[in-house]
């Protein structure tokens, strides 16, 4: 029963779909035109949301804490409503789209009622647990259709847009500035900032040298521009402390010859040449012959977190193009890092019954303000991966990611 349900609204949704995308044929070209624009943003935009919805659903169905069930329910409750505003903006015909429309209506009152069932202290009940379950797998089918349907609406879009907005840098507060405490106190000039930024891009590499628009806000950079034999880097150079805080080419586009773990072993190299302290790299992606990797500081053994840097690596030649350490030096001081007071055998017991562990290591987490030592734990789930981060004071999971696979590389969401 639960799978005819789910083809039958996927069905439903294909329908209105088609109709949607077909319903000015007997109109003029132009308005044709316009709504066709208008239907396929629509769907690009109800597809985006209803992928949050089911990522969000997995997450749930496998936490064990009542403090991310209790996030999770709420961001279900409002994801399916902005999934039913979504599909409800598109064309229907005869009432094409109800069914669609009452499976996410009960999916938000069924996480409404989990939320209470917490709030009340009754924890997650089993019975809603099962229902959210079912419902996900109808869920599933309607975002095959809709990621289809949305494939239009998202051709051309520039891999700049497409790139996760963690990774976009925006200008420090007031209030990170402070934070900065990585960077030395004395300030240096702007010749000294065309000297680091030569030695940074390397002596032998370096055609020329010259002064760009500087930074202003909280921390104050000096704009400088290198260009090697085939690119221009552009630099900005950190007035106090005189370190790389970003370093981008103008261009990007790289026959693709070498290998991530390749290029993984140029970025590290590179790093630890630069003063930066030893580094893994866990993540890559690759854009246009670009393979941007994060590179995160290890001590004893710990994977430190706050203390990463984004490094891109052209892939004809291995070399470092590309440098991003806003949080590396906000947060790369000397630490003395707790012991963990669970073993991994003892945190484990805060994860889902049956859950397959692929690998355990403890790890430095950022978490609401906080440095938190944790378990990080990679599960193998029948639908993926995922990664639980168990603090390895209190027991308690402190996050939980999916590791989404890419063509060209992995990301968490």
């Amino acid at each position: 029963m639960k799978r005819i349900l789910a083809y039958i609204l996927a069905g439903v949704l294909g329908m209105t779909l088609l109709i949607a995308l077909n319903a000015t044929q007997r109109r003029t070209a132009a308005a044709e035109l316009a709504l066709a624009a208008t239907t396929k943003a629509a769907v690009a935009e109800a597809a985006a949301e209803l992928d949050d919805l089911c990522l969000t659903l997995d997450k749930l169905l496998l936490t064990t804490s009542v403090r991310q069930q209790a996030k999770l329910l709420s961001q279900i409750a409002l994801g399916a409503e902005r999934v039913q505003l979504d599909l409800a903006g598109l064309p229907d015909r005869e009432g094409q789209q109800a069914a669609v429309l009452a499976h996410l209506s009960r999916l938000s009152h069924l996480a409404q009622n989990g939320l209470a069932d917490l709030a009340e202290g009754d924890g997650f009940h089993a019975e809603t647990r099962n229902s959210l379950s079912d419902m996900l797998d109808g869920l599933r089918l309607l975002q095959a259709e809709l990621a289809i349907a949305s494939q239009e609406a998202l051709a051309g879009s520039s891999i700049s847009e497409a790139l996760p907005a963690s990774e976009v840098t925006a200008p420090p507060t007031a209030r990170e500035l402070i934070s900065y405490k990585a960077l030395p106190a004395q300030e240096i000039s702007s010749g000294e900032a065309l000297r680091i930024a030569r030695e940074f891009v390397g002596a032998d590499k370096t055609l020329s040298v010259s002064h760009a628009p500087d930074t202003s806000g909280a921390l104050p950079a000096y704009g400088v521009t290198v260009t090697t034999a085939d690119l221009q880097l552009n630099l900005e150079i950190t007035r106090r402390g005189g370190k790389v805080l970003l370093m981008a080419p103008e261009t990007a586009s790289f026959p693709i010859l070498k290998t991530p773990g390749e290029c993984a072993s140029s970025a590290l190299a590179f790093l630890q040449s630069r003063g930066f302290a030893q580094m893994e790299a866990p993540w890559y992606q690759v854009y246009d012959g670009l393979c941007v990797l994060t590179c995160v500081y290890v001590e004893s053994g710990v994977l430190i977190w706050p203390d990463r840097v984004m490094v891109q690596v052209r892939m004809d030649t291995g070399d470092v193009v590309g440098i991003e350490a806003r949080s590396y030096w906000r947060n790369h001081i000397p630490r003395r890092l707790q012991k963990p007071l669970l073993t991994e055998s003892e945190a484990r017991a805060s994860l889902a019954e049956g859950t397959s562990v692929a690998s355990a290591r403890l790890c430095l987490l950022p978490a609401n303000g906080q440095e938190r030592l944790c378990w990080q734990f990679t599960l193998a789930q029948e639908d993926g991966a995922y990664i639980s981060y168990i603090d390895a004071i209190t027991g308690a999971e402190l996050l939980l990611e999916k590791v989404i696979q890419l063509e060209f590389g992995q990301v968490t969401a």
